[in-house]
């Protein structure tokens, strides 16, 4: 498996596209906090402007994951890995670790950067973010791998399409129910805690949980969603994938 993700960082590394969505999302996670109504003035303050754009860099996290993932059947380079005699679980392993959790690893980073200015700025909350922070860098992982696994289900340049369709329609569903509810489910606002089911299946099921990113405060409650909301999420593409790469019908 170290031979496939080898090559794998090798061939993503030589992609200009990589580098250009690398270049806007750490732009969006370092400068944005500082630029947007609320201004970040303070490690709590910057930490909450980032999760307020998160349903966006999400959007950009699951797709460059997605493309980079769906490269690799364009060029038929996939193809070259099963015909090597690979195992299906090799494989996908081999594109979570070195598609997924670079890429989630590359634009958390520059998240932290920006964290550490805004705490030397002021470093009020400072325990409040960091509880937080280890939900948010899950979430983004959720984010990269649900972009890869689904291209791996497809096969295709189409995964980058189904993403975007997927995190389009579940915007929609969240508008249409908190419009039912009377809760904003994307705002921190949301009593997450005492919510009632329809409330805490759509901030689990939620690929941004922007929502509970925003909730306060940090407890049991809070973490078990995220949690679940990836296990799950992965589990399910992760398991759809292995079947139909076990039939290897290149």
């Amino acid at each position: 498996m170290g031979k496939l993700m080898k090559a794998e960082l090798f061939r993503t590394k030589r992609i200009t596209g990589f580098w250009v969505c690398v270049f806007f999302i750490t732009l969006m996670m370092s400068v944005v906090p500082f630029i947007n109504d609320t201004k970040a003035h303070s490690a709590q303050s910057f930490s909450m402007g980032t999760f307020d754009i998160f349903a966006i860099l999400g959007m950009m996290v699951a797709l460059m994951a997605a493309y980079i993932t769906g490269r690799g059947f364009h060029h038929r380079t996939c193809m070259y890995e099963v015909m090597a005699g690979n195992s299906s679980l090799r494989i996908i392993l081999s594109k979570c670790f070195s598609i997924a959790l670079p890429i989630s690893l590359v634009v958390y980073l520059p998240h932290l950067v920006g964290l550490a200015v805004a705490c030397g700025i002021n470093s009020e909350g400072i325990s409040e973010v960091l509880s937080r922070e280890p939900l948010f860098f899950l979430t983004i992982l959720r984010m990269t791998c649900f972009g890869t696994l689904l291209t791996l289900c497809v096969r295709s340049m189409a995964g980058p399409v189904l993403v975007y369709v997927r995190l389009v329609i579940e915007s929609l569903g969240m508008i249409v129910v908190s419009a039912i509810t009377g809760q904003d489910l994307m705002e921190g606002g949301a009593d997450l805690v005492t919510a009632n089911t329809t409330n805490t299946i759509m901030n689990t099921v939620c690929l941004s949980q922007q929502g509970v990113l925003l909730a306060q405060p940090v407890d049991s409650s809070l973490v078990l969603k995220v949690v679940i909301g990836f296990a799950v999420e992965v589990l399910l593409w992760f398991v759809i994938s292995y079947m139909i790469y076990e039939k290897k019908d290149y």
